[in-house]
């Protein structure tokens, strides 16, 4: 049991440090871009149709999508190159297709 948590630790420390190499095309909308580089990962919430996320109140804005777009987390890569309009794009796109908890 130690074993498998250390290395599911390891494998988190490592995943972090990760980013992806998605650079949306100029002027992409939200959607296209959410589509390219977020859809491998996140899928509609079953039985809701086109919502993406569930989250707390203090956490449902576009600044939120954008900084973890921005710098990732332990379990989802950075988008560095995702930035300006584009990121602006996808965050409202995210904001818009999430419900509050």
């Amino acid at each position: 049991m130690k074993k498998l948590l250390l290395l599911t630790a390891s494998a988190g420390l490592l995943l972090s440090g990760c980013s992806r190499d998605y650079t949306p095309a100029a002027g992409a909308s939200g959607e296209e871009i959410f589509k390219g580089a977020c859809m491998e990962c996140h899928e509609a919430i079953e039985g809701k149709d086109n919502i993406f996320y569930e989250l707390a109140s203090d956490k449902r804005n576009a600044d939120f999508f954008a900084q973890k777009i921005s710098s990732g987390s332990l379990i989802m890569p950075k988008f560095p190159n995702i930035t300006g309009d584009g990121l602006k794009a996808v965050s409202q796109y995210a904001l818009d297709h999430s419900v509050e908890k």
